[in-house]
């Protein structure tokens, strides 16, 4: 049986961001106008989104064992999401990022030492995707800690359950990610090595490599997506931009909401988008990535 619980897996950080008016040049400080401290990361952020429209997600990530682990999970657990730390082996504390938010246009400096989340372990013996995904709707993978969302995509597709992939940069894994997905979302600057910077010659590339559906996201521009035949254009909602951080995981939630709740057909992708741009809108409007979690939603 599926339901409608989103399960993602992938990235978690402790985010520290501030608002700025602009990027400090060396050797200089400058004073910040709002600062937020909140667990991080595309599938947290995802999660975050899915629990916000549904109050059902369960995040599944590795997490060391860490005073500031015990943040993290306090922010998720605020949140409504329930984390399953899947893989405690590392040591020290999570991973960090540093972010500064630029007031007036929304855009986002970020320092994170992401490349420890892409040279992983093997999978736990104690690894159980079939029990994670009881009463799952879809999958949200975002290709960091593969060693769990890869098994986790697997079991997922055989129960018959569809998985979004956040493909926000290409990794050398990423076909096998690409194989056990169903909707693809890449960003704009994606790029295959063997492809280059054309979103057409991108989405032709992420179908031939498995995906079901394949998106191009383009920031204020339309999306591009297409199941195979011609690519359509899906508009996204227009919004004065406070701050940028963690759109795109909003967007990566909202759909594996909409995809959970209501199943995946190809034809209706589009409008699903859509309705998931929306929501983004409304996170847009705010600085950092909680605020937005009491503001109404669209229908």
């Amino acid at each position: 049986m599926t339901g409608s619980r989103v399960v993602c897996a992938g990235l978690t950080t402790l985010d520290v961001a501030h608002l700025v008016d602009g990027v400090p040049p060396s050797n200089r400080k400058v004073a910040s106008h709002d600062f937020f401290v909140a667990a991080g990361g595309p599938a947290t952020n995802a999660a975050v989104t899915a629990a916000r429209l549904a109050g059902a997600a369960t995040l599944v990530t590795a997490l060391p064992s860490h005073p500031l682990s015990d943040l993290i999970a306090a922010d998720l657990a605020a949140c409504g999401v329930d984390l399953v730390v899947a893989d405690a082996s590392a040591s020290g504390p999570p991973l960090t990022a540093a972010i500064l938010v630029t007031r007036g246009t929304g855009d986002r400096a970020v320092v994170s030492p992401t490349g420890a989340a892409v040279a992983v372990p093997g999978t736990p013996a104690d690894f159980e995707p079939d029990v994670l995904l009881e009463g799952a709707g879809a999958v949200l993978i975002d290709g960091y800690h593969r060693h769990l969302s890869l098994p986790l995509a697997h079991a997922a597709r055989e129960r018959g359950i569809p998985v979004v992939l956040d493909a926000g940069s290409h990794k050398h894994y990423t076909d096998a990610l690409l194989a056990v997905t169903d909707v693809a979302v890449v960003s704009d600057d994606f790029v295959f090595p063997d492809v280059g910077a054309d979103p057409q010659a991108t989405l032709a590339r992420v179908l031939e490599a498995g995906a079901s559906a394949a998106v191009v996201t383009r920031g204020p521009q339309p999306m591009l997506v297409t199941t195979g035949g011609a690519v359509a254009e899906v508009p996204v909602e227009a919004v004065d931009v406070v701050d940028s951080l963690g759109a795109g995981d909003v967007l990566h939630g909202a759909l594996a909401h909409r995809l959970a709740s209501q199943g995946y057909e190809a034809s209706r992708l589009g409008d699903d988008l859509a309705w998931a741009s929306r929501v983004v809108a409304v996170s847009l409007r705010s600085f950092g990535t909680r605020a937005w979690l009491a503001e109404p939603l669209p229908h």
